[in-house]
């Protein structure tokens, strides 16, 4: 068993390395030079795709939205356009592209704590008047108990008549 673990690990670990230094051609630009060998593959081939989109955005940067952003902390079309003349800074890649150890040994992360905003809360709590604890006391519960909500399955969909093609 230990030596089959052993060979499983092996076989995982040398294909985390090749993700990591077996890049294609297209990565081999300017504007990819502070993420090669930094960031994982797979950010860099969405970081690709979203850099297509750059000329779109050029033109009309409010049809952006900031999703490649919001969702996956990689830049989005609008922010790739400022550095189509340059290089994407690796400080534009949210951490979790740039950790390429298979371990966790060196790293060196700020601790998260919410004390003081549980405190802040707790005293905010104790100025409100009975509703607004009422109202805190239910946001706190959506947060703590996300699978026990108020919310109710919808209602089965009434059939509707779909749009009528021009004849």
């Amino acid at each position: 068993m230990n030596n089959m673990m052993t060979l499983q690990h092996t076989q995982i670990k040398a294909s985390f390395e090749t993700s990591t230094h077996v890049v294609g051609h297209v990565f081999k630009v300017i504007l990819y030079k502070k993420l090669l060998g930094m960031v994982s593959r797979y950010a860099l081939n969405e970081i690709a795709a979203e850099y297509e989109c750059v000329p779109y955005a050029d033109k009309n940067p409010s049809c952006c939205g900031c999703v490649m952003r919001s969702t996956h902390g990689l830049p989005c079309a609008c922010e790739l356009y400022k550095y189509v003349v340059g290089f994407i800074p690796l400080e534009a890649i949210h951490i979790f592209w740039r950790r390429l150890s298979f371990s966790d040994q060196g790293l060196c992360e700020a601790q998260v704590t919410i004390t003081e905003k549980m405190e802040t809360i707790s005293k905010r709590f104790e100025q409100l008047d009975v509703c607004g604890k009422v109202h805190l006391k239910t946001k706190l519960q959506e947060i703590a108990y996300p699978d026990m909500n108020s919310m109710c399955p919808p209602s089965e969909k009434v059939k509707t008549k779909g749009c009528k093609k021009n004849r």
